[in-house]
């Protein structure tokens, strides 16, 4: 009676330590949805650039997802419109930090910008290019998409 008692209670803290290792590791899967605004500015080698226009990201919980681009470009003295759905694979590396890989580019008709000007100025956003951000929610429920410099993204519902 008393080896099986002392073998239930050595099962129960096996289970028990499995399911906190479990719930420790689990990455729940991401279904996020998140547009807005976004003004971008790059003053390096006498070159001014400036995206302003509408940022949509869309995190499937199948580990794809998808940024739209809609705005315009200026590369100083030169003016072009752009809009553009960049497909990628994401990946949660830890905490609140994610990867993604940008597999396709695909251009909308109306978009003007010359190869080269937006992944000059713009990186991890060409094909096969990785990008580390950030995905964490506020206390009051909002949702901050960054990089390592700022912001990209807030969205609250």
């Amino acid at each position: 009676m008393r080896h099986s008692k002392i073998w239930l209670i050595l099962i129960f803290n096996l289970m028990l330590t499995g399911a906190a290792l479990a719930w420790y590791f689990y990455t729940p899967p991401l279904s996020v949805a998140c547009d807005g605004n976004l003004t971008f500015s790059d003053r390096r080698d006498n070159h001014d650039f400036t995206f302003d226009g509408e940022i949509i990201m869309r995190f499937h919980p199948d580990e794809t997802g998808y940024i739209t681009l809609n705005g315009n470009v200026e590369n100083a003295p030169q003016n072009w419109e752009v809009s553009r759905q960049e497909m990628f694979k994401w990946r949660h590396v830890e905490g609140e930090l994610y990867e993604i890989i940008i597999q396709k580019v695909e251009r909308f008709s109306h978009d003007a910008m010359p190869p080269g000007v937006f992944e000059k100025y713009v990186a991890g956003l060409t094909l096969g290019k990785k990008r580390l951000l950030t995905i964490e929610r506020t206390p009051h429920d909002a949702l901050v998409i960054s990089n390592f410099y700022s912001p990209v993204l807030v969205c609250s519902e």
